[in-house]
């Protein structure tokens, strides 16, 4: 396996970090950009990608029926911690340059 330079480590990197607050739309956005160009940022972008088509469904259900089930609204905070902490995780590997895969449905094979 290639060695990453620095500087599309720290890419990578940010592209984890930001889809913190703009979900699965950066991973798509530079997923789109980098498919055919540098397979480095596109298997990174998948990996988002893959986090947050598996979470999202999940928040948003859970989001609908938290009116209706109390517990519904501690799962849903809970599940923003655990992908929070897997993000922030795939942050730190992509950084030092390992390989991180988030344990997550695999909607795109990297």
């Amino acid at each position: 396996m290639k060695k990453e330079s620095l500087l599309n480590r720290v890419l990578a990197s940010l592209m984890h970090l930001f889809s913190l607050l703009l979900t699965f739309v950066l991973p798509i956005f530079v997923y789109l950009v980098s498919r055919g160009r540098n397979d480095y940022f596109t298997n990174h972008a998948k990996e988002g990608m893959n986090l947050h088509f598996t979470f999202f469904p999940v928040f948003l259900t859970l989001t609908l029926i938290s009116k209706k089930f109390n517990i519904a609204s501690t799962l849903s905070y809970v599940l923003i911690i655990l992908e929070t902490i897997l993000i922030l995780t795939a942050t730190i590997y992509t950084l030092k340059g390992k390989k991180f895969s988030y344990p997550v449905i695999k909607y795109l094979k990297v």
